[in-house]
């Protein structure tokens, strides 16, 4: 090579490296990232995510299910992590701002979607010892919960277990046809939590919590092949891994 090329030859390379650490490196923390680069075993991942919050018109809350219109979301691998241990429980409480506890721990459900009204002229046909107790045991009709409490006590189960049981002997149909979940009845309370403390999920949820929240790659997969097939376009079937993850 004639001696005159080498300063070039230099200068390409300088300037090649800083055009791919500047491609590659996060915008700065002022800021939501222009890419995002995840580390996979099945080849690494460089996501657009300036591109995709773009096409959102800069609303967090299509990918990042947060609490209420909260604008600066955590990243996804705070609380969807490889494996839900005892070191993801010690780090989880360090790296999450406060105001985000009440995205997973939020104060209860809501059971807006019931319709006693409904339920009545319906499925009870205005006999209301389908769903109440028969008269040897409530004369008149009342609110469960004004005998059944949180808890279990010593001769009446809890509210949930109680509501739980007749509503589900009554929509044994509904359980044959795969419905599952607790959203099919339930609407999460999104309001601040009034405990100082945040309840474990096992309070409320029987699953384990890699169900109640999936791990890191099932969060993305799940998060990230939906909307594509929603919108026709872009990866989504099982043949298309090449089309996110680089070798």
């Amino acid at each position: 090579m004639q001696r005159r090329y080498i300063p070039i030859t230099i200068l390409t390379g300088i300037l090649f490296i800083a055009a791919l650490v500047g491609y590659l490196a996060p915008a700065g923390s002022d800021g939501p990232p222009v890419r995002v680069l995840l580390a996979n075993k099945g080849g690494k991942i460089l996501f657009a995510h300036e591109a995709h919050a773009k096409r959102e018109k800069e609303n967090c809350t299509s990918c990042h299910h947060t609490s209420g219109d909260e604008q600066t979301p955590p990243a996804c691998s705070d609380c969807h992590v490889k494996k839900f241990d005892e070191i993801f429980i010690a780090s989880h409480q360090e790296n999450i701002d406060e105001k985000q506890c009440t995205s997973c721990h939020h104060p209860g459900a809501t059971i807006e979607k019931f319709s006693h009204e409904r339920h009545q002229t319906e499925y009870a046909e205005d006999d209301c010892q389908a769903c109440h107790h028969d008269t040897d045991i409530e004369p008149e009709p009342q609110a469960c919960s004004d005998c059944h409490e949180k808890e279990d006590t010593k001769d009446i189960v809890s509210l949930k277990k109680a509501n739980h049981a007749k509503c589900g002997d009554c929509h044994e149909d509904l359980y044959d046809e795969g419905i599952k979940g607790c959203t099919n009845c339930h609407t999460r309370d999104k309001s601040v939590a009034k405990e100082s403390e945040p309840q474990p999920c096992s309070d409320c949820h029987s699953e384990p919590v890699d169900q109640l929240v999936p791990t890191t790659m099932n969060a993305f997969h799940g998060q990230c092949m939906s909307c594509h097939e929603k919108q026709g376009k872009g990866p989504f079937s099982d043949d298309a891994c090449y089309q996110c993850h680089m070798k």
